[in-house]
């Protein structure tokens, strides 16, 4: 069995990484305003997962791509182009992709929200914004297709 190989622009490779390390640093401040040891700990344990973890799980082998991107652009087609997965055993990778979903969204939204009931600050209002429209815009790529084929 052939699957089609995946090329991913230049613009989607470099932004889309972008993207995905900006989303991890505004979850990372969200976790920073409600407690600083939780938040490095958080922005390690965050890192690790998508940086080491998922992009190895993403990419073991180059012949699925038209160009290596070492698992750079899977990442950045997983989160912010069509939702691009390897075909090979894609439960795992969406159960990770879902879980750094959760980790992302939900998780530092509601430490947020909490730190801002208990002290209300305009930082952290960016903060919340910012996060939610990466959220909404990386999770509206799953449903509308985008730059990858």
């Amino acid at each position: 069995m052939t699957q089609e190989k995946l090329k991913f622009s230049r613009q989607l490779l470099i932004l889309g990484n972008l993207a995905l390390l900006g989303w991890i640093l505004l979850a990372f401040i969200s976790v920073l305003l409600y407690n600083q040891i939780y938040g490095y700990l958080y922005l390690v344990a965050t890192a690790f997962i998508v940086y080491a973890i998922l992009r190895r799980l993403g990419c073991s082998s180059c012949y699925n791509c038209q160009e290596c991107t070492s698992g750079f652009g899977r990442m950045a087609g997983a989160f912010f182009g069509k939702g691009v997965v390897k075909k090979g055993s894609v439960g795992n990778r969406l159960g990770l992709i879902a879980f750094i979903y959760f980790l992302l969204i939900p998780f530092p939204i509601a430490l947020l929200v909490v730190t801002l009931v208990a002290t209300f600050s305009w930082v952290g209002m960016l903060v919340l914004a910012s996060l939610l429209a990466v959220a909404i815009y990386s999770l509206a790529s799953w449903f509308t297709g985008s730059q990858t084929k």
